[in-house]
C-alpha cells in the first residue's frame, strides 16, 4: 500500500510543471518606441529587470504574475513608458487535468503560469512635454497567488468527496486561474 502511494505521490509531481516545461519560465518580449528608433529601454518586473541597449530590439524577460514596467529615454531626451500586465498561460490549464493543485503552485511560484505581450509600444514624447499617462486597469478582480491556491485546494476537497462533479471542478478551476 505504501508503494502504491508513493507512485501516485511522485506521479502527480512529475506532472506538476505542465506549464513549466511546455511554455517555460521565460518570454521573449519586443519593444517600438515610435515616433523614433534607437532609444534604450529598461524592463522591470518581480522577477528583475533587463535592459534593451536600442530600439527596436528584444530581450528574454522571467515571467511573473505582476506587471511588467518598461521605460525608454532616447538620446535627444525624448522619454516614454508603458505597463503591460501579464495574462494566465493558456499551458496552466493543463494542471487542472494533470497536474492538479501541486502542477499549479510549481507554475504559479515559477513564473509559467504567465506570459506578457510579445510585442510593447512606448511612445515617445519630446523632453519639453510630459511623457504620455498610462492607464492601468484595477485589478480588484484579481487574485493572489495564495488567495487563489487556497480556493484551489478548497475546490479539490470538494471534488475529492465527491460533492462536485469533475465538470464543475474543472470550469471552477479555470475561473480561479483566469482571475490571477
Amino acid at each position: 500500500m505504501k508503494g502504491i502511494f508513493a507512485a501516485l505521490v511522485v506521479s502527480g509531481l512529475s506532472l506538476g510543471g505542465c506549464a513549466s516545461i511546455t511554455a517555460g519560465t521565460t518570454q521573449a518580449v519586443a519593444v517600438n518606441t515610435p515616433p523614433k528608433d534607437g532609444a534604450e529601454c529598461k524592463l522591470i518586473n518581480e522577477k528583475g529587470s533587463w535592459s534593451i541597449p536600442k530600439t527596436p530590439g528584444s530581450t528574454t524577460v522571467t515571467k511573473a504574475y505582476g506587471d511588467l514596467a518598461v521605460s525608454c529615454e532616447h538620446a535627444d531626451g525624448s522619454k516614454g513608458a508603458a505597463s503591460v500586465q501579464s495574462a494566465t498561460a493558456g499551458a496552466a490549464f493543463g494542471n487542472i487535468i494533470a497536474g492538479g493543485i501541486i502542477g499549479a503552485a510549481v507554475d504559479m511560484g515559477s513564473g509559467a503560469a504567465y506570459t506578457y505581450p510579445s510585442t510593447v509600444v512606448v511612445s515617445l514624447s519630446p523632453p519639453s512635454q510630459p511623457g504620455p499617462i498610462v492607464a492601468v486597469p484595477p485589478q480588484a478582480n484579481r487574485l493572489g497567488r495564495d488567495e487563489a491556491e487556497a480556493r484551489l485546494k478548497d475546490l479539490a476537497s470538494l471534488k475529492a468527496k465527491k460533492l462536485i462533479t469533475e465538470a464543475d471542478y474543472r470550469t471552477k478551476s479555470q475561473e480561479i486561474l483566469g482571475q490571477m
